[in-house]
């Protein structure tokens, strides 16, 4: 094989896990799907170390001592969660793997794969944003009063949240403005319409900043024995909500405080 043939390969496939990996896919699909690549390619020799912000990996094309061999390093600094990204690139993994996508084949596909908006546009996130706060104040036995109130605000931060995401801002300082704004909506809804109950409101319109797929993969990546990637996410997960806590408990205790509530 030659060298520059086998950059290629270790250069698609790199970049289809960074692209798992900034998806939110788990450590292990990462590094599966990387593997498959490279058999596939029939690359016979290499070696992958993933954490949830890096990929590093090596390859060459025997065990001799002049045999080519070619090493990619990936720097993953902020992934999302984005499954149906996840979903493309696996697809492309067994069609690859089934000889239907050849190298080049491969490369133009993660053209396009890059370059494919979320599942989701802004609309819609808000709409379910929203859809999701007055179900949950429902479901954790709200009135129809408070579901409708949840869903308003939910609808209303989710917006801002959407606005800092795409800000150079900290996980921590996003969640907690965030947290602030939410419970400060609340309160004036709360002062403005009677019979309402502040907690099932607040709780039903934070559930859409909970980090539930995070926490998942974290548990997931501990449970295969990736317990760096898995301790890493599980600590981002943590922050995201630390976050949450910060901006809805100082403006309780702020309004608490002064006698609004």
């Amino acid at each position: 094989m030659e060298k520059t043939e086998l950059k290629r390969i270790v250069d698609v496939t790199a970049r289809a896990g960074s692209m798992l990996l900034r998806s939110g896919a788990e450590i292990m699909r990462v590094e599966n799907t990387i593997g498959h690549m490279m058999r596939s390619f029939g690359v016979p020799k290499y070696d992958i170390f993933t954490i949830t912000n890096g990929i590093f990996l090596s390859a060459s094309d025997g065990e001799e001592e002049d045999s080519n061999s070619y090493t990619r390093i990936c720097e993953v600094p902020r992934n999302s969660s984005d499954l149906g990204k996840v979903d493309m690139i696996n697809t492309l993994s067994r069609d690859i793997e089934e000889g239907k996508c050849t190298l080049e084949g491969a490369e133009a596909r993660l053209d396009e794969i890059e370059k494919a908006k979320g599942n989701y546009n802004g609309i819609i996130s808000l709409l379910a944003a929203s859809v999701a706060s007055g179900a949950f104040s429902f479901l954790f036995g709200g009135t129809a009063t408070d579901a409708l109130l949840a869903a308003a605000v939910g609808f209303s931060y989710y917006y801002l949240f959407i606005l800092l995401n795409k800000t150079k801002l900290s996980k921590l300082l996003t969640n907690a403005i965030c947290g602030f704004i939410l419970a400060l909506l609340t309160v004036g809804l709360v002062k403005l319409i009677p019979d309402v109950n502040m907690d099932k409101v607040i709780i039903g319109a934070i559930m859409p900043l909970i980090p539930g797929v995070s926490f998942v993969n974290a548990v997931r990546d501990i449970a295969a024995g990736d317990y760096i990637s898995g301790a890493i996410r599980m600590i981002d997960a943590i922050v995201i909500a630390a976050g949450i806590a910060v901006g809805v408990g100082v403006t309780l205790l702020l309004f608490t405080r002064i006698g609004v509530i």
